[in-house]
């Protein structure tokens, strides 16, 4: 099964137009879950949508929770893929239209919340605590308020259809502040150049799970798409792929750019004892990003006053291997990103 095949079993259910104001029938909303579960049980399925979360990943985007990799045209039904590092939850929050949430790898557990009561009383009232191992697919057709989270030491992997109505406001004038205050504290500023580091990590850190996923399925199709993650991913991620021994790609070059990940960044070099920092100026003052041996004080002097260079520009009395280790320490960082010169 590929996205296509369940985007036009989507096109054949009773779901209202992108642009109507009625909500789908409780019937086409338990229809679409179960070929949703069909989905996600075949790695080829998952595969698919993975390419189309790297044309995404690829735009390099700051993005903030749940990023559609596609959108159906006439119903404007939402697919996204929701990453849960070990141990962690979203934070309560409120779904207003129907949603569909499938586990695709290892597991999550939701706690609901009585919604009436909540809002009620102005605080969260637990209702049901629910499993939901790897392909199990749950949905909401009325408005809920819950919280996955991940209970194990492993990354977790979901897949969300979602109601181009899921966040209208069905409340009125009343409100839960709880929820808002929470909402407030996980909002982004994207005008920060700043933010645009935190994205960097967050989007290794994506890839590489993504790369993960791709590295346990035997789907002819994975092969490719680890080649495209090599120029998306950090350089443990590449180092990762090259040991599976998928991956037919080139060896990097020699010659190879660092760019900032964001033209308005700016860094500086600060020393200590015995090493030397990279930092960002930031809103909240400078923050270290990269520390090293003052051996590389030189080097870092340097890039911290570069917008662009190329690997063998930088500095010091340094081995071949050595300015790679520099390259790619500010790689990790978020600060720079490297690509071909």
């Amino acid at each position: 099964m590929k996205l296509d095949d369940l985007c036009a079993l989507l096109d054949r259910t009773e779901f209202p137009s992108a642009d109507a104001r009625e909500h789908p029938e409780r019937e086409s909303v338990l229809s679409a879950r179960n070929a949703v579960t069909t989905a996600v049980r075949d790695d080829e399925f998952l595969t698919d949508c993975m390419a189309r979360e790297l044309d995404v990943l690829e735009q390099r985007r700051p993005r903030r929770g749940l990023v559609p990799f596609y959108t159906l045209p006439a119903s404007g039904i939402g697919f996204a893929f929701g990453y849960w590092p070990p141990g962690r939850n979203a934070g309560a929050h409120e779904h207003t239209a129907w949603t569909i949430t499938a586990v695709c790898r290892n597991q999550l557990v939701v706690q609901t919340f009585d919604r009436e009561k909540s809002y009620r009383r102005q605080e969260l009232v637990p209702k049901n605590l629910f499993d939901a191992p790897a392909g199990r697919v749950g949905f909401i057709y009325e408005p809920c308020i819950h919280d996955p989270r991940n209970p194990t030491n492993r990354w977790s992997l979901s897949m969300h259809v979602t109601s181009p109505r899921d966040g209208e406001n069905v409340s009125g004038d009343v409100c839960l502040q709880l929820l808002d205050d929470m909402r407030a504290q996980r909002s982004v500023d994207y005008d920060d150049p700043y933010a645009s580091v935190g994205w960097a990590r967050y989007q290794h850190i994506l890839i590489h799970q993504i790369v993960r996923f791709l590295a346990g399925t035997s789907v002819p199709a994975a092969d490719d798409l680890l080649a495209r993650c090599t120029h998306l991913g950090s350089a443990a991620t590449r180092r990762y792929i090259d040991g599976l021994g998928r991956n037919k790609r080139e060896k990097l070059a020699a010659a190879k750019t660092l760019t900032l990940t964001h033209k308005d960044l700016i860094l500086s070099c600060r020393e200590f004892d015995d090493c030397v920092a990279l930092g960002v100026d930031t809103p909240n003052g400078w923050v270290e990003q990269v520390r090293m041996a003052r051996l590389a004080r030189e080097a870092i002097a340097f890039c911290a006053s570069r917008a662009a260079f190329d690997v063998a520009e930088i500095p010091g009395r340094l081995t071949g291997e050595e300015r790679w280790a520099i390259a790619e320490a500010l790689e990790e960082s978020g600060t720079f990103r490297i690509g071909a010169s």
